[in-house]
């Protein structure tokens, strides 16, 4: 199901029509009880909180961060729907000196171009992909997608993998995380709403607090897709959770919105 795309300010009834056609739809939903998905104690949706975060505790002293590469989605309307690839392609740049084309990674994570790819089918494919790569120094996957509803707990996740000193022993690297939010207010998408996902690579939190502390991820849809800004952003982390909130509420059928 595609999601809905509005415009912050009024257009004209012409123009409405067509970039409703244009936007894209990146994570459609899927329902979590097919993919046996981790979570955290359950909480409503509509009981989320609407305002600022209270600070998290354990600050982090010092950045957090793992080379990435950019990745731009081919800027035509076939591909609109393609920030999951685009997405994991910027996740496997951690790991591999040159990943598959975007193709071969649509159809590693299922991705449907008319609707996008699901949370749970993003972390089984970037699993597959990586499997020659970390299998032989782990014995296991390495991500998991999970169903997180508390800023504490993406914090958590963001320390655990940027800061991983067990990866950086057996891989020479950290490990980036792959997050779904909703595109409103996020910088670059002038206002208009649909499904995304972004991979972090860096993350400042050495205050504690949510307004002072900041993240940076790549964006990789082309302006057919509707971005309009650089190929990475930093904002605060109350920023990153208005976004990551505006997904747990407006798609609560795709649960998976964290793959760490």
């Amino acid at each position: 199901m595609t999601h809905r795309r509005t415009r912050v300010r009024a257009l004209p009834v012409v123009v409405a029509v067509l970039a409703a056609v244009l936007l894209p739809a990146c994570a459609p939903g899927d329902p979590a009880a097919a993919h046996g998905i981790a979570t955290d104690p359950p909480a409503a949706a509509s009981a989320l909180p609407a305002t600022t975060p209270k600070p998290t505790p354990a600050p982090t002293p010092l950045a957090l961060r793992v080379a990435v590469r950019a990745f731009k989605e081919p800027n035509d309307y076939a591909h609109r729907n393609y920030c999951g690839a685009g997405a994991t392609e910027v996740l496997l740049s951690a790991w591999m000196a040159a990943t598959p084309d975007v193709e071969t990674v649509a159809r590693g994570i299922r991705l449907n171009p008319s609707t996008g790819a699901t949370g749970a089918d993003t972390a089984a494919g970037i699993n597959a992909l990586l499997h020659d790569v970390v299998t032989p120094q782990l014995g296991a996957d390495r991500y998991r997608g999970e169903h997180i509803t508390t800023l504490d707990g993406v914090v958590s996740r963001l320390r655990a993998d940027l800061g991983s000193a067990q990866d950086m022993r057996r891989f020479g690297h950290t490990t980036p995380v792959m997050l779904q939010a909703m595109t409103k207010t996020l910088p670059g998408w002038r206002g208009w709403q649909a499904t995304h996902m972004i991979t972090v690579s860096s993350a400042q939190l050495g205050s504690g607090d949510p307004n002072v502390d900041t993240v940076t991820y790549a964006e990789t849809p082309s302006t057919v897709a509707g971005y309009n800004g650089p190929d990475f952003q930093t904002i605060t982390l109350s920023q990153l959770w208005v976004a990551m909130q505006a997904f747990i509420v407006d798609s609560p059928s795709d649960p998976v919105n964290v793959i760490s």
